[in-house]
Parts: structure tokens; C-alpha cells; sequence
């Protein structure tokens, strides 16, 4: 029997493990090639996390030098500041208190209408129910539009003219104006007037924000005039605004002309 088939199966075996060698050796590259990219990620990896440690500490250095300054920077304010903000501040309360004086003058002018001594308290609710949104609150939310820092030269007139609608509402009507029915048909005379005629004249233009103002109602003006109690709860602005204005009673006096016009409009008081 010949050994040929031998020869032939040896070689086949040959061949196979030449080729499983290939494949080994083909293995073994690929191997090789991902642990030197692991390698490679590794260093890497060093070195991102070397230059991130840098930059982290080169932030935090950067961070507490800022913090330092700003540090600095709020110490120097603190020491040179209060002084100017101080006068500031006041500045901005003194005008707005002397804006309110005024209009409380205006007010009581206008209500102490009669040359024989006749007043107008109720006339001076409905006044107030008009002025204290549309020009109170503005004013004590530094609508610097509103302020009026001195006795303006139109101001007798509008007494004048204020003192002949509280003249036709007293003789018109009998009762008070805090019974509701008399509120409910005069109070609007002395409300419109402001809006269309006192304020307008005052300010020197017309506000379109006057025809939007929530009136307050009588139950809120006798509640105002009534419980003192409640003014700084339900009417907290209007309450400030009166405590900057005894606040700085002094400067209101001498700065705005409100004693002069004080003593005029005494002396033009209309005849009942």
C-alpha cells in the first residue's frame, strides 16, 4: 500500500496550522495595536487630568484674586459711600415728602374754603380719594413726573377754583358728603375736577393714566380718616409717604415756599 495519502494528510496539516498560525499572529497584532492605543488613552489621560489640575488650580487662584478685589473694592465703598448715599436717599425723600406737603396744603386749603370760617372735611375725603392713587402713590414709588418740590406759581388758582366747587356742593346739598347717597353725586364733581382741570394745570400736560386711577371708595377714605390704626396695613404708601413728611417738616419749610403760600391762601378765603 503506498504512503502517498500520508504525505498528503501531513501536508493538509500542515497547512492548517501554517494557516492558524497567520491567524495568531494576525491575533496577536491586533492585540498589540490595542494595548498601545490603551497605552496612548492612558498617557493621555495623565495628561488631561495634569493640565486639568492645572487649570483647576490656576482658577482658584484667579478666583481668590478676584474675590480679594471685589473684597477690597466693597470695603472701599463701605468706607467713602455712606455719606453719598446717604444724601441721596435723602435728597429723594425730601422731594417726595415736599410733594405730598404740598398737595396737604392744597387739600386744606381748598377744604378751609369760607371767609367766615366754614370747612369742608368731607370734601377733603373726596379730595384725597382721587390724589392718594394718582399722585400719592406715584410719588412714593419715585415717579419723578409727579414730584413737585415747590410751591408753584398756578397754585392759588387752583385753590380759587377748588374753593367754588366745595361753594356750589354746599349749596346744592344739606348733608355730609360721608353719607353715601351725597358721596355717590358730589364726590365724582371734585374727582373729575382734579383729573380734567387741577391736574393738568399742576403738571403741565395730562396724564392718559389719570382716566385708569381706581378711585378709592368712601368706605376707604372713612376707614383712612377713622382708624389711623390701619393706614400703615391697608394703605402702606400713603402711610410712608405722611411719615416722611413729618420726618422732614424742617427742610419742607424752608425750601418749598409752603409757609408763604400758607399765609396767602388765608387771605383769599371766597365769601359763602
Amino acid at each position: 500500500m503506498s504512503l502517498r495519502w500520508l504525505d498528503i494528510e501531513i501536508d493538509r496539516q500542515l497547512n492548517k496550522l501554517r494557516g492558524l498560525q497567520k491567524e495568531n499572529d494576525h491575533v496577536q497584532n491586533q492585540v498589540n495595536k490595542t494595548r498601545q492605543k490603551l497605552d496612548d488613552a492612558i498617557v493621555n489621560l495623565d495628561k488631561i487630568r495634569g493640565a486639568a489640575e492645572a487649570y483647576k488650580s490656576a482658577m482658584e487662584r484667579e478666583t481668590k484674586r478676584e474675590v480679594r478685589d471685589l473684597l477690597a473694592r466693597i470695603k472701599e465703598l463701605e468706607s467713602a459711600s455712606p455719606v453719598q448715599n446717604t444724601a441721596v436717599t435723602s435728597k429723594i425723600d425730601i422731594d417726595r415728602a415736599a410733594t405730598l406737603a404740598f398737595f396737604d396744603s392744597l387739600i386744606f386749603a381748598i377744604s378751609n374754603w369760607s371767609s367766615d370760617g366754614q370747612s369742608a372735611p368731607d370734601c377733603e375725603l373726596a379730595c384725597q380719594s382721587v390724589l392718594f392713587p394718582a399722585v400719592y402713590e406715584q410719588v412714593m414709588s419715585q415717579n419723578e413726573d409727579y414730584y413737585i418740590t415747590k410751591v408753584p406759581a398756578v397754585a392759588l388758582e387752583i385753590v380759587r377754583r377748588g374753593r367754588e366747587y366745595i361753594k356750589h356742593i354746599r349749596t346744592s346739598c344739606d348733608a355730609s358728603l360721608v353719607s353715601e347717597s351725597a358721596w355717590n353725586e358730589f364726590a365724582p364733581l371734585l374727582q373729575e375736577w382734579w383729573i380734567n382741570d387741577a391736574l393738568p394745570l399742576l403738571y403741565g400736560a395730562r396724564d392718559p393714566a389719570w382716566e385708569e386711577v381706581e378711585l378709592l371708595t368712601l368706605a376707604e377714605m372713612t376707614e383712612w380718616r377713622d382708624m389711623p390704626a390701619s393706614r400703615a396695613l391697608h394703605f402702606p404708601l400713603i402711610f410712608d409717604g405722611m411719615e416722611l413728611v413729618k420726618k422732614h417738616g424742617d427742610e419742607i419749610r424752608e425750601f418749598t415756599g409752603l409757609p408763604e403760600f400758607n399765609k396767602q391762601q388765608v387771605t383769599t378765603r371766597i365769601e359763602p
